[in-house]
């Protein structure tokens, strides 16, 4: 299967579809950073280790597949490694926490705000990141997303007992998440004044299956309104994934004053879409698994449809992604399969309007099949 190939370069399509222009295909991403190394002939344990394989990687990514999104993330882990949290490296897996960093709630009192000239693997990310902006920087938008303050506070101590301090010593808790909230505006803000790059949220600790809607507005709320204000006081707008069913807490999360909104596959578009499009940009949400990895090509194409479909007219914008991280073991194949449904469907899209691929879908199949 060849990739469908478009006029517009991502950074032009970007700017075009946020003025309210017509693009030549709906902005379209693939979260697969990390995930995506053994496509590429490389162990994932030595990928983080390695400004080379970064680059390469993303070069790849980007030449095979044409998604909006470039820039290497800083993940869930970056920062609770750098601050002492002992992380373990599998061959073909990601990385996972194998130790966190404080044994007791008190011992954050220790803990110094991150340098990321020097501290963790900042400085492999850094240079992987200026690379790609030196060599793609006129013809894409380069960024990084980032574990926001309370998945931060539960890997720097551990979720069951973070968990635990929600309940049993509410300060500590507030404590070490003011602590997480501090660390995160920091480095964005550094690198951002170093590199000139904007950043994303990611919280999987804030869903409903984590988290009761109590413990969500005492603990989670306060520090990503902070979190969102402070980012904002360098970047145009904060945006935030959350892993999980969610659909209790939309209206506090847009409140708090997020730019846009990347939900799981196991939520609706549409009802997002017609609660909050005014307010806010929708992402997501084709099915990680189930589809983009294990699917047919027929498949993946219905539920591309079916994605813009729900929010392909948002009025705030909507991009076109998987509902969670591109998941290892997904074949070049399907990835474009996704790129080239994307392309048909979402051809002659403009914000607030559904695209014109959509209006002759009955066509697709000479494009598609």
């Amino acid at each position: 299967m060849e990739l469908i190939k478009l006029e517009m370069t991502p950074k032009e399509r970007k700017l075009a579809y946020a003025r309210g222009e017509e693009v030549d295909r709906i902005p379209t991403s693939l979260s697969a950073n990390e995930t995506a190394p053994p496509l590429y002939g490389i162990d994932i344990c030595d990928y983080y280790f390695s400004a080379d394989a970064m680059v390469q990687v993303e070069t790849a990514l980007a030449n095979d597949f044409q998604a909006d999104n470039m820039g290497i993330g800083l993940g869930l882990r970056s920062v609770v490694e750098a601050l002492g949290t002992k992380l373990e490296y599998p061959k073909k897996n990601v990385s996972y926490i194998k130790e966190p960093a404080l044994k007791t709630l008190e011992d954050v009192e220790n803990l110094e705000l991150i340098n990321v000239e020097k501290d963790g693997r900042f400085p492999i990310i850094l240079e992987a990141t200026e690379r790609l902006l030196k060599r793609f920087g006129e013809e894409r938008v380069i960024g990084s997303g980032l574990a926001g303050p309370l998945t931060t506070a539960a890997s720097l101590i551990g979720t069951e007992m973070f968990l635990k301090a929600t309940v049993k010593n509410k300060e500590g808790a507030h404590r070490l998440l003011q602590f997480s909230t501090d660390c995160i505006v920091t480095c964005c803000k550094d690198i951002n004044r170093k590199l000139g790059i904007g950043f994303m949220l990611s919280e999987p600790m804030a869903a409903r299956n984590l988290l009761s809607k109590k413990q969500f507005n005492e603990f989670f709320l306060p520090y990503l309104r902070q979190t969102v204000e402070r980012l904002n006081e360098f970047q145009s707008g904060t945006a935030i994934h959350i892993c999980g069913n969610t659909r209790d807490r939309w209206q506090e999360v847009v409140d708090a004053g997020v730019s846009g909104f990347w939900v799981d596959n196991c939520e609706s578009l549409k009802e997002l879409k017609e609660s909050f499009g005014e307010r806010i940009a929708i992402s997501g949400n084709l099915v990680p698994v189930g589809v983009l990895r294990d699917g047919t090509t027929e498949e993946i194409a219905e539920n591309v449809r079916f994605c813009i479909a729900q929010a392909g007219d948002n009025p705030c914008g909507y991009n076109l992604c998987p509902g969670c991280t591109t998941p290892i073991g997904t074949s070049k194949e399907n990835m474009i399969a996704f790129m080239n449904a994307a392309a048909v469907y979402g051809r002659g899209a403009r914000k607030g309007r559904m695209p014109k691929g959509m209006q002759d879908s009955l066509e697709i199949g000479e494009f598609l099949f």
